[in-house]
């Protein structure tokens, strides 16, 4: 039976579909599919210009419903909790209160001849300021110190090191270090991973209100933080202090070197996504064909080539890209637009077949050359299902045997399987 005639994909289950929304279509209560999809699945990213299939979406009301369900259920255990255990710790704090001042009057009743009443209050008092003793360990002999600041002054005096750079607060889950308490509490978070702090605007969770912060402002696109060497501005501090480190530093001053190939780095996160290079640390999988990479956003990069959707067009031609990087590429080299602001890559064919000389620019175009050689079919007609080793030939059959010249002209994509793409068990044994 043929497929249903389509241009376009759910961005959940990946199927074609008549019955498709775009994520910007809201319900009755003016909530977007994007709004429930980001409220529900907050550590994807999802382009308002997606679309959603039918059934996904009864599958998403369901998940979006009990979320909220949970979310209310918690804040109203709260409100209704919150002031019984205040009153709680009120009474106890008086009852503490009380006991302490008994003591201190008994105390005092029985000393009464001395002159000591001031000791004696701070001996009352003794009992209700009592903490937990905690200890710092230097990170460099190991010595341990009661106090963060004698640490700090050991650090200097025996170490030579500076103020800024000794940490004495560690966390008893993993070995960073800190400067201060309050980093360290802000650390302990991202343990507990707790997404409580939701995005106003699309719905997505942060562990931090710093986080929630930070993304709302993206968000707002206010560009309040300017540079003052260059002129440009940002939303953050953070995206600021990064320019100034990357753009407008010496490279020689950069701390972070790789111990591997001497390459420097200005900032931290980047330099350890260079040592996962190194290592082979493929920490971020995709959910779909669970490829691994080192990085997230070259996992969010390949997220996209699961999907049909171009959501960035060009304005002076007729073409639309996955890729806002390839459309500035685009824009440079066939428009003359942003010329000197962005690398243009430089072609080159190197990409060789191992059965014949043909060689090719991209992978892709190689991995479909293969297809000749093993005899593999992997793309059909979605009206017959006859089968054929390019895309191209689909669409000359489309026209030519159906008459579909409109499917032809608005460059539907149809993809091969995920690993038509990869060197398959059939392909490596027809090379030997």
């Amino acid at each position: 039976m043929p497929r249903p005639d389509t241009n376009f994909t759910c961005c959940v289950c990946l199927g074609a579909a008549l019955n498709l929304s775009k994520l910007s279509c809201k319900d009755a209560n003016k909530v977007s599919w994007h709004t429930k999809l980001q409220f529900c699945i907050a550590e994807i990213e999802w382009p308002i210009s997606y679309f959603i299939c039918e059934e996904c979406a009864k599958l998403l009301e369901v998940a979006y419903s009990f979320r909220e369900a949970c979310l209310r259920a918690e804040e109203e255990r709260q409100r209704n909790e919150y002031p019984q255990q205040l009153k709680d710790e009120v009474k106890e704090e008086q009852e503490v209160e009380k006991a302490d001042a008994s003591e201190v009057e008994d105390y005092a009743a029985s000393n009464s001849d001395q002159d000591d009443q001031p000791e004696t209050i701070s001996y009352g008092l003794q009992r209700k300021k009592k903490r937990k003793k905690l200890q710092f360990s230097c990170e460099k002999c190991d010595k341990v110190f009661n106090s963060s600041i004698k640490l700090v002054n050991h650090c200097v005096s025996d170490h030579d090191m500076q103020k800024l750079d000794v940490r004495p607060f560690i966390c008893d889950r993993c070995p960073s270090r800190f400067c201060n308490s309050s980093n360290l509490l802000q650390h302990v978070k991202y343990h507990d991973a707790v997404r409580s702090n939701m995005c106003t605007y699309c719905g997505k969770g942060f562990i931090t209100k710093t986080d929630l912060n930070i993304h709302e402002k993206q968000h707002l696109n206010k560009r309040e933080y300017r540079c003052d060497e260059c002129g440009k501005c940002f939303n953050t501090h953070k995206d600021i202090r990064s320019h100034k480190l990357v753009v407008h530093t010496d490279s020689t001053t950069w701390k972070y070197c790789c111990e591997i190939c001497n390459k420097p780095f200005p900032i931290k996160s980047n330099y350890d996504s260079h040592m996962r290079r190194h290592t082979g640390d493929k920490k971020f999988e995709c959910h779909l064909c669970q490829r691994k990479f080192t990085d997230k956003c070259v996992l969010q990069r390949h997220m996209r080539t699961h999907s049909n959707v171009r959501e960035y067009k060009c304005t002076y031609c007729a073409r639309e890209y996955k890729d806002q990087r390839v459309l500035k590429v685009h824009m440079a080299k066939i428009h003359s637009i942003g010329l000197g602001q962005i690398k243009i890559p430089l072609k080159e064919k190197k990409y060789i077949c191992h059965i014949c000389p043909k060689s090719y620019y991209a992978k892709n175009k190689l991995t479909r050359h293969l297809y000749t050689h093993s005899g593999e079919k992997p793309y059909d007609c979605p009206m017959c299902g006859k089968k054929f080793n390019d895309k191209s030939y689909v669409k000359q059959h489309l026209r030519k045997t159906h008459n579909l010249e409109e499917l032809q002209n608005e460059k539907v994509d149809f993809l091969a399987p995920p690993d038509a793409f990869c060197k398959t068990e059939a392909n490596v044994e027809f090379a030997r």
